[in-house]
């Protein structure tokens, strides 16, 4: 977290002021800003206090592995995200969402970790917010997701480090989101989604392509894309996001793409899959994220 350092210096705190301020040893202060530990929600709030910037809290990390420690991995460590969108998207629909009652400390935490390419995109993800989800943090891989290997933008394996992205649970379904994942496909191929899905229903798991299709959109590559893949794809339309509808019709596609007869062809993955070592009852455990 390396914008939290950029906070720290801006102030002109030495490491040791601030860990005092912050209650924290100044050893944890270090670890919080190359993004090898996590606040506790105390810390959290003393940080937004002091500085005046989110951090990842504990209540958002989903599984968290031995391994990360034991290899020296910075598992918090996240990409550096674009705010413009973020901006724009509360200019355009600030009201609604205000009224829709989202809170700035959850605006900030978006707009701090999840990246989004365009104001249509994050408008899409504070709907999400709005409809129930809660922020996170979690590796697809850890999730059972082994169609193909996730990367950073650099082209390096995510291997053990972690994603930040949204996760909605009611009795009947379960959506986790992760935006803007992007995933080697062969030798010559690389597709970015806009969002990686996980889709539980009927306790089975599916993985699924979300892409928001705002203007400018180029259908003609969507069957290429498809194909290499192999996995289904949830469009909405820019005009869907903009009437609000994202999340009603989010569920509303995913459940027809899984229900619609399937038959995988040669060298094709199946849709289906259970989390390893969980079996079909599992269910993701939310997390406690601010609100």
């Amino acid at each position: 977290m390396s914008y939290l350092k950029a906070a720290r210096e801006k102030e002109d705190h030495k490491l040791s002021d601030a860990s005092t301020r912050l209650g924290c040893s100044r050893q944890h202060l270090s670890r919080l800003e190359q993004g090898k530990a996590l606040a506790t929600p105390e810390q959290a709030r003393a940080i937004r206090e002091v500085y005046g910037v989110p951090v990842l809290e504990v209540g958002h990390q989903a599984k968290f592995a031995a391994l990360h420690r034991e290899l020296g991995l910075s598992p918090f460590q996240l990409e550096t995200v674009n705010p413009d969108p973020w901006r724009v998207a509360y200019g355009c629909w600030g009201e609604k969402l205000r009224t829709g009652g989202l809170s700035l400390a959850r605006f900030d935490w978006m707009s701090h970790f999840l990246p989004g390419e365009s104001s249509h995109e994050c408008y899409a993800l504070l709907q999400v917010a709005l409809a129930g989800a809660e922020e996170f943090l979690g590796n697809p891989h850890e999730w059972g997701f082994d169609l193909h290997p996730i990367i950073d933008r650099t082209g390096r394996l995510l291997a053990e480090r972690m994603l930040p992205g949204l996760i909605y649970q009611d009795s009947e379904v379960d959506i986790v989101l992760w935006p803007q994942v992007s995933m080697r496909i062969d030798s010559k191929h690389a597709f970015r989604l806009d969002c990686l899905m996980l889709f539980r229903i009927a306790r089975k798991v599916y993985w699924i392509a979300l892409e928001f299709d705002a203007g400018g959109h180029d259908s003609t590559k969507d069957l290429y894309r498809t194909q290499k893949l192999g996995m289904p794809i949830v469009r909405i339309t820019g005009e869907e996001i903009r009437q609000g509808r994202v999340f009603e019709l989010l569920r509303q596609r995913a459940e027809e793409v899984v229900r619609a007869p399937r038959e995988p062809g040669p060298g094709k993955s199946v849709l289906r899959m259970v989390v390893p070592g969980r079996g079909a009852s599992w269910r993701p455990q939310p997390p406690t994220g601010p609100r």
